[in-house]
């Protein structure tokens, strides 16, 4: 599934640990998952570096909602900040999420304004977001 029929423009391998809970005897209603680090393909190239986090907060009804920030270092250097919001259903694997961008970087300066969709989904060890650019209104 694609939105607007457009393929991805980047993919995220996002490594991360196991979810580590504030209140551990239940394991929510806020976790926090490390970004261990990853890989950025597509018209992105470059790695995720570690450091960064995902926010979780499980709800009564089973849905978790999504806040993480992390930075990518593309290929050429440049360093790319992302935030990303979404939310996963209790009874899926696959999770939407607005996604924003920011880079310092002139050549990289146009990703300030675009806006994205991310459609991830955990594999094994690892999230992978597929990353769509919406198109100009």
């Amino acid at each position: 599934m694609t939105p607007f029929g457009q393929p991805a423009l980047f993919t995220l391998e996002v490594d991360v640990r196991a979810p580590a809970a504030l209140d551990s005897a239940s394991m929510g209603p806020v976790r926090l998952v490390s970004i261990s680090g990853g890989r950025v393909s597509g018209a992105l190239q470059g790695r995720i570096m570690a450091g960064g986090t995902d926010w979780q907060e499980v709800r009564a009804d089973g849905t978790i909602g999504i806040e993480a920030r992390y930075l990518l270092e593309l290929a050429d250097g440049a360093r790319i900040e992302l935030q990303s919001r979404g939310q996963r259903g209790a009874a899926t694997g696959a999770f939407w999420s607005s996604i924003w961008l920011r880079a310092a970087a002139p050549q990289w300066a146009h990703l300030n304004q675009a806006q994205f969709l991310g459609l991830g989904r955990k594999v094994d060890h690892c999230v992978v977001i597929d990353v769509f650019q919406l198109p100009d209104v």
